[in-house]
């Protein structure tokens, strides 16, 4: 049977850090936690002021006809589809196509919250559909989706 080798001795001074590294504050619990509290403060605040049909939620009637006036004022700045892509500047040309799948976007929104704004949906989704696949958006038929979109804000207007 083998025996074991005695323990050394404890060292006779601690040892000291490596150079260029700092020991660990004090102050990053106490900051965290209170970055954390002040989360939790706001979370549970809105939670508590935010009613069915406020804008916080995102829900109501309100929020349904607020979604599709901002599809439509964003519809307003798009030219036609066609010109749309026939533009030599890059940078107009993507900011027309962001704002117009934008308001698709906000117009399906709509149509989600209230039934009324179905047919803007529905014509919306047309066009974003068109723009997406980059080869629908000349003639008649891309002429009519964007001419049918414009009528239907139009008829928001009244």
């Amino acid at each position: 049977m083998t025996t074991s080798a005695p323990m050394p001795p404890p060292p006779s001074q601690p040892p000291t850090p490596a150079p260029g590294r700092r020991a660990p504050s004090r102050w990053i619990a106490p900051a965290v936690a209170a970055v954390v509290a002040a989360g939790a403060g706001i979370g549970i605040g809105w939670f508590l002021w935010s009613g069915p049909d406020s804008a916080a939620s995102g829900t109501g009637l309100d929020n349904a006809a607020a979604d599709a006036a901002g599809a439509c004022q964003a519809w307003k700045r798009v030219p036609s589809l066609d010109s749309m892509y026939d533009n030599d500047d890059k940078e107009d040309r993507a900011a027309h196509y962001e704002r117009a799948v934008g308001a698709a976007t906000l117009a399906q929104s709509a149509a989600r919250l209230d039934n009324r704004y179905d047919a803007l949906g529905k014509a919306f989704q047309n066009v974003s559909v068109r723009l997406r696949s980059f080869d629908n958006v000349k003639g008649t038929e891309a002429e009519a989706a964007h001419e049918k979109v414009t009528t239907l804000c139009a008829e928001l207007d009244d």
